[in-house]
């Protein structure tokens, strides 16, 4: 059916434009809205924010999707193009835009492709497109795109749902079905943002599973509610949300298109700033306290008082602060036995900290947290009616904070907050991009390496300002309040900015496996290194699954995708969230951690953090025991190649087998039957029942050097073995490596260029 829907529409539109214009400012975006992707009639649009923190926005003021520096757009057409013309708005920017394939120049691309991307050149800055203009086949028709999207009922969407791994969305489905258990319409500082309710096949039995998640329905452009009873159809994605063991099943911010619609009043009730309850710090604790723990009111208040303490100090980034207000000013109180109320992360609308003694008047719900502390819902508004006294931050050094804090209870923390000035001493946990944060300690002593909290500082999840990794001897300025921990001292609160001043110069060691392995020999059970390093592998087995509630994961690692090589574990390392599915074998990993000895193995402790790139490919080389003993010396000392070698020859001497031994056996071999021994299989993994004297065999494997004092020994190790049948070359597997030939009658290899017998024996 959706074939012939295809192809009814090409024949409809094929042939009806030269060209297809679309004017965004006609398509009922919202002011600063993100645009992901347009759809029209002949072309679609991928907008995508590339190499920019920044994603492609509408914005009102210009009528235009304003692209920043980094972004692209890539234009996609059935048919041909071979023209796209932009036009821009006022207030436009004058960053190049560059093409791939064809030309841009002033306003418009030329080529002919059924792709293109655009990109807005540099890292700051944007351009300002207004309409766009396609041109196809040169003169107009061709095949239109037509966008055609599954339609899901809600049993269908469910399985969906269901099948997808935890925290991951789905492509995009209409969903047709009922609204039941609907919430009222989310009203935000006055305007009306989004409805959450659940979605059933049949409104008359309601199995509320399905949530639709802050949809946004609308009609004419407006707020228009959802009411029970009413048949959709949604628009949007498909997640799997797990948290503390409890599945949620949801379609994602989904648009919403009504069907059928129940009689209902459908107003928005949007209370003005005046009738809202102005109440006191006393009245908000009294509310607060009647709650049920992790419960919050249903509606805003406005909370009048005067801060007393500043629990975190002003946050420069996400513009907000959290205090303590009372109804008394000049009180100190800062809990909430002694009648003070928190603001927890507040947005005073003076763009900086409400200093000490401030008169503010907080408009939020009010909760009772999970700790049954009385605050404010986060990122509530502050209206600041007169400026507080600035905190006054006193400058100590590091050993100083160590002073005050071990000075304190345990889970006691200073009135006031300190400017602490330190170097990084040691990365506890490393940078988080998904996050912006870190936790690292800090001494006075630049060339300090510790991580003990008698004599280090921690700054818990701090966020650099640099948005970048904060490594070994950086020097950095921390101002909070200090807390005692359980005997650690640290700041009070995570995600505190802290400044860069003086950036790191430690560079870690990139190590293979081998080299993890190498230098965790000697360590005791549970000893660590004291530098960190980059540590990079293939994943060879995955021993405790992506934990998407926690962004953590336990793999193996090994040098090679493939054999019985050498492995180390990455425990518990830190996981990107867009990197989730990365986390299975085959996949190679970059872990940057600390390396450890856990019982006799090698270990990455917890926390490291971990990315993924491009494997590197290795050769394949065909060798004689005698070119792989000559491959194998000219290596460093204790290094292996990183080729993988396939070494035929003859067994000249050999353990006996033990098959209780998991198949392994070491044996020596030569390049003819019966001759002298040249190289050595060390620990072989072997099929049947093991290798005898005389067999001619294929060892896969890395070759490796050892070296001990005056001893050299060459072997691969756990190499995988193959014993070719009496009949000799015959039976070999070929392939474009391996061929066979027949000269003068008698049957030969090639392999890598050079000719062998029957025995294996190079003969030219």
């Amino acid at each position: 059916m959706r074939k012939l829907f295809s192809l009814l529409a090409a024949v409809l539109f094929a042939g009806s434009m030269m060209a297809e214009t679309v004017d965004f400012s006609a398509q009922g975006y919202e002011n600063a809205q993100a645009i992901a992707s347009y759809v029209g009639t002949n072309f679609s649009v991928a907008f995508d924010k590339g190499t920019n923190n920044n994603a492609p926005k509408y914005y009102t003021t210009g009528a235009a999707i304003r692209c920043y520096g980094g972004n692209t757009l890539t234009v996609t057409s059935e048919s041909t193009m071979t023209q796209i013309v932009l036009t821009f708005s006022t207030g436009e920017g004058t960053n190049e835009i560059t093409a791939e394939p064809g030309t841009f120049a002033t306003d418009t691309w030329t080529g002919s492709a059924n792709s293109v991307v655009l990109t807005i050149g540099g890292t700051t800055g944007h351009r300002r497109i207004a309409t766009m203009t396609v041109l196809l086949d040169g003169e107009g028709g061709g095949e239109p795109i037509v966008v055609v999207y599954d339609t899901l009922n809600v049993a269908q969407a469910i399985d969906s749902a269901n099948a997808l791994a935890d925290m991951a969305t789905s492509k995009k489905f209409y969903i047709e079905g009922y609204a039941v258990n609907v919430a009222d319409y989310y009203v935000e500082d006055g305007t009306p943002k989004n409805q959450t309710f659940y979605l059933v096949d049949d409104a008359a039995a309601p199995d509320s599973v399905l949530q639709a998640f802050r949809a946004t329905p609308k009609k004419n452009n407006q707020a228009y509610p959802v009411l029970a009873g009413d048949k959709v159809r949604l628009f949007g994605q498909l997640q799997k949300y797990v948290k503390s063991g409890k599945t949620q099943l949801e379609i994602v911010t989904p648009t919403v298109e009504f069907l059928e619609e129940v009689e209902g009043d459908r107003t928005i009730e949007i209370p003005e700033p005046a009738a809202l309850d102005t109440i006191t710090v006393a009245r908000a604790l009294e509310i607060g306290g009647a709650l049920a723990s992790g419960a919050a009111t249903d509606i805003q208040y406005v909370i009048k008082g005067y801060s007393t303490v500043i629990k975190t100090a002003y946050d420069a980034g996400y513009k907000n602060e959290s205090f303590w207000i009372a109804d008394e000013q000049g009180s100190t109180a800062a809990t909430n036995a002694d009648g003070a109320f928190l603001v927890y992360r507040g947005k005073p609308d003076t763009e900086k900290s409400v200093g000490i003694g401030a008169l503010v008047y907080v408009t939020a719900k009010i909760q009772k947290y999970t700790d049954g502390v009385i605050e404010s819902w986060s990122n509530c508004a502050v209206h600041v009616e007169e400026q507080g006294e600035e905190e006054q931050v006193q400058s100590i050094t590091v050993d100083s904070a160590l002073t005050i804090g071990k000075a304190l209870a345990d889970g006691g923390v200073t009135a006031g907050s300190y400017e602490i000035t330190g170097y990084v001493s040691n990365v506890y946990t490393f940078f988080n991009p998904d996050f912006k944060n870190e936790t690292v300690w800090i001494t006075d002593d630049p060339n300090s390496t510790s991580a003990d909290k008698a004599n280090a500082f921690e700054i818990y999840r701090g966020k650099p300002n640099t948005e970048a990794e904060v490594g070994w001897g950086a020097k950095v300025k921390i101002v909070c309040k200090i807390k005692n921990y359980k005997g650690t001292i640290e700041n009070d609160g995570s995600n505190i900015t802290f400044e860069v001043l003086e950036p790191s110069t430690f560079v870690p060691d990139t190590v293979t496996i081998e080299d993890a392995i190498a230098m965790t020999a000697n360590l005791a059970d549970g000893q660590k290194l004291g530098a960190y390093s980059v540590v990079k592998g293939f994943v060879r087995t995955v021993t405790t699954p992506y934990d998407a509630s926690k962004n953590i994961a336990s793999f193996e690692l090994a040098d090679y995708a493939t054999g019985n090589a050498a492995l180390a574990t990455a425990y518990q390392a830190t996981i990107l969230k867009a990197d989730a599915e990365k986390v299975k074998a085959g996949s190679y990993a970059v872990v940057t951690g600390y390396l450890m000895k856990h019982g006799s193995a090698t270990q990455i402790a917890q926390g490291a953090i971990t990315a993924f790139e491009e494997a590197p490919t290795f050769d394949t080389i065909y060798a004689t025991p005698t070119e792989a003993q000559a491959a194998g010396m000219a290596l460093e000392d204790n290094k292996r190649t990183q080729n993988v070698y396939v070494v035929t020859g003859y067994v000249v001497s050999a353990n006996s087998y033990d098959p209780e031994d998991d198949d392994f056996q070491t044996f020596l071999m030569a390049d003819e039957k019966g001759g002298q021994a040249i190289f050595k299989a060390l620990n072989a993994k072997v099929p049947g029942n093991g290798v005898k004297v005389g067999d001619q065999v294929t060892l896969t494997g890395n070759v490796f050097k050892y070296v001990e004092g005056a001893d050299i020994s060459i072997y691969i190790e756990n190499g995988e073995v193959e014993i070719i049948p009496a009949e000799g070359i015959e039976n070999i597997v070929l392939t474009e490596e391996i061929q066979k030939v027949i000269v003068d009658g008698v049957l030969y290899i090639i392999r890598d260029g050079k000719m062998f017998n029957a025995q294996g024996v190079q003969v030219r």
